[in-house]
């Protein structure tokens, strides 16, 4: 992966965390980045950066796939087309969302 993650971003993927282990029985574990196709049940579709996790139980299974960005665990998601859409950006958050932005 080519990208870093703000320190803002890192409070962004702890909420994350803490969202996921409130309604989870198995704790989050390893942080995933990637990018969604979103098509709402009202409104227009929109593409966006996603954070969410893979739980602790999932861990052996996902171990090889695991890279350290910016100092913390990661599973990089984004399928081939989308690297562009990453390339040398900032992980990035405020106000309740993630976003890409250039250094």
């Amino acid at each position: 992966a080519n990208i870093t993650i703000s320190d803002n971003a890192k409070r962004g993927i702890e909420a994350v965390r803490q969202w996921f282990d409130s309604h989870w029985p198995d704790p989050a574990d390893v942080a995933t980045i990637g990018w969604v196709r979103v098509l709402p049940n009202e409104g227009e579709p929109y593409e966006t950066v996603a954070v969410t996790f893979y739980s602790r139980s999932q861990r052996d299974e996902i171990a090889k796939a695991i890279q350290i960005i910016s100092g913390i665990e990661v599973v990089y998601l984004p399928v081939a087309k989308d690297y562009a859409r990453f390339e040398g950006k900032i992980l990035d958050y405020s106000e309740g969302a993630f976003f890409l932005r250039a250094p």
